[in-house]
């Protein structure tokens, strides 16, 4: 069994706060597999790799459509690219394609319909977004029969370790076809991250 965010930021992203180090040290601590998902970069990866910490190599990727998300990515794809050049790119690579926060109208998910169809998994729960949100993407998910899946969207250590799918998966079996096979059955287990919370560590620069 493990238990997988599916969406976590290090401090190659612009606005991430956690090293791989830090983010090495929590998953041995919680249990939990991340998918490094940094904004627009896959630099993160090499370093955490140096850890000997299983992981998911991603990337958010900024299209001009909105935030998307690639599983399994062993190049990165560039920022400001169209959603389907995105799309068959991440396909192209035998990656994955994952839709983060796909409603949420506080930030730029990619919220068309269309593009929620292209994707294999849709993120149903982040824990930084609104209930409204989340309910929103589950229920497109299941009305398109679509697999699911929750992601911390960390960027600060404290918001790792409580919001993970659970898969009945091995450490060996950690490749798209088993993890896709494996989400039909997965428990999805979140805890919501306090807005309040995040901009006073952002104002303190209180990470921890």
């Amino acid at each position: 069994m493990l238990r997988i965010d599916f969406h976590v930021h290090t401090s190659y992203s612009s606005d991430g706060r956690i090293t791989p180090e830090q983010l090495a040290a929590l998953s041995k601590k919680t249990g939990v597999i991340p998918a490094i998902t940094d904004h627009n970069n896959i630099s993160a990866h090499s370093e955490f790799r140096k850890f000997g910490v299983s992981f998911i190599p991603g990337e958010e990727i900024q299209t001009a459509q909105g935030d998307f998300i690639g599983l399994f990515l062993s190049e990165p794809i560039k920022k400001g690219v169209d959603f389907y050049e995105a799309l068959d790119s991440i396909h192209s690579q035998g990656a994955v394609p994952y839709a983060p926060h796909m409603f949420d109208a506080l930030r730029p998910g990619i919220m068309k319909e269309e593009y929620g169809k292209a994707s294999d998994i849709i993120e149903v729960f982040n824990a930084r977004s609104l209930e409204r949100f989340d309910k929103k993407a589950e229920e497109f998910a299941k009305r398109e029969g679509k697999l699911m899946a929750a992601g911390s969207d960390s960027h600060y250590p404290y918001e790792f370790g409580t919001t993970y799918t659970e898969l009945d998966l091995s450490p060996d079996q950690l490749q798209p076809k088993p993890l896709l096979k494996a989400l039909k059955n997965a428990k999805i287990v979140g805890k919501r991250t306090s807005l309040l919370k995040r901009k006073i560590a952002k104002y303190l620069k209180i990470y921890i």
